[in-house]
């Protein structure tokens, strides 16, 4: 309670503050004081898994927002975006990943290991990561899930990755190296009209080569950056799915970098209160029931207009009544800016 109360309160980001919001919200978390050394030392020895039915529960309740892409309405599947980011912490802890910084000072981060559902921006699986030399696929492995689509960068051209997302009966949309992975091709195929107004130049099917390869065919789709004309080579193990939609997916993984951004700038995470791998890995979980309780709060998803009215109702200096009709004037706004911007870069490709 503690924790979701610092969620919601930007200026909380030490235990130092963080023991004087629970003195002024005492009857909200039931205790009259939580010291900041016994909340560092639990923090530590908690297992972040107990919290873990609360997400799920909160997951069920979550209405359908119903975001989808006009050109994926033929993905029935789970597309999920898996991507890795890196959160500074003290040099001094010892699990951190460290290294020399610009200034010659030494540094340490972790990686947060995030999978991301991209059509409603909702939190599925989190992870820390630490020194231990495990790549960001290596630790995506252990929470794959069945029938999704994983979207990924070049970090996750790794045959280990793949071999794993397709043993789960799931498929992949990787971002791949102009020369790496080495692929043979067997088949080339004709880009329709749809294709070629979506910037979609190549589009060719055949296996993987090398070491450990994943068995059986897979594609290569190349597309045109729309921002930039530099061309983007992706490497899936969809086979029949029209190749601009191959494109517009991997489009959507952008939704994590978003969401990163949000989670750093708007979510009080660039400074960490935890320094202990489970203290930081609660501290990420307790993040996402935040999000999750914003989404069934407000029927929206997250964005810092949502946050920044419900950081209002949590310090009691207004109602969910009273920001819900300022939070619905925003969203029509965002809408009506996101349809704009639809039919610019429609009219961009039409040229």
């Amino acid at each position: 309670m503690a924790l979701l109360y610092a969620f919601y309160n930007p200026t909380c980001r030490s235990l130092r503050t963080l023991e004087g919001l629970c003195g002024a919200c005492q009857h909200e978390i039931g205790v009259e004081r939580l010291c900041r050394s016994t909340t560092s030392d639990s923090m530590a020895l908690f297992d972040p898994k107990l919290l873990l039915p609360i997400l799920e529960d909160l997951r069920a309740r979550l209405p359908a927002l119903g975001r989808a892409d006009a050109d994926l309405e033929q993905i029935t599947s789970q597309v999920i975006a898996a991507d890795g980011s890196y959160f500074n912490i003290y040099a001094d802890v010892a699990w951190a990943i460290h290294l020399s910084r610009r200034n010659k000072r030494t540094g340490a981060e972790i990686r947060l290991n995030l999978q991301l559902d991209v059509r409603d921006l909702l939190p599925l699986h989190a992870s820390v990561s630490g020194d231990d030399g495990c790549s960001e696929g290596d630790a995506f492995i252990p929470d794959l899930v069945a029938n999704a689509i994983y979207l990924s960068d070049r970090n996750f051209v790794d045959f280990a990755f793949m071999s794993a997302v397709l043993g789960k009966g799931s498929d992949f949309v990787i971002r791949a190296k102009s020369d790496s992975p080495n692929f043979s091709p067997q088949q080339q195929r004709e880009l329709t009209q749809a294709d070629k107004d979506h910037g979609v130049i190549g589009d060719r099917v055949g296996i993987l080569t090398g070491r450990n390869a994943p068995t059986g065919p897979v594609r290569e789709v190349v597309i045109v950056a729309p921002d930039t004309g530099k061309p983007i080579r992706l490497i899936t193990s969809l086979l029949d799915v029209p190749a601009h939609v191959i494109g517009v997916l991997y489009r959507h993984r952008w939704q994590i970098e978003l969401f990163f951004r949000w989670l750093k700038v708007w979510g009080n995470f660039e400074h960490l209160i935890s320094h202990s791998r489970n203290g930081l890995t609660i501290q990420f979980y307790v993040a996402v029931i935040g999000v999750l309780l914003m989404y069934l709060s407000t029927g929206h998803r997250v964005s810092k207009y949502a946050y920044s009215l419900l950081t209002f109702v949590a310090a009691g200096r207004a109602t969910l009544e009273d920001i819900l009709p300022i939070l619905d004037k925003r969203e029509r706004e965002r809408q009506l800016e996101r349809a704009r911007l639809a039919r610019k870069r429609a009219q961009k490709l039409s040229q």
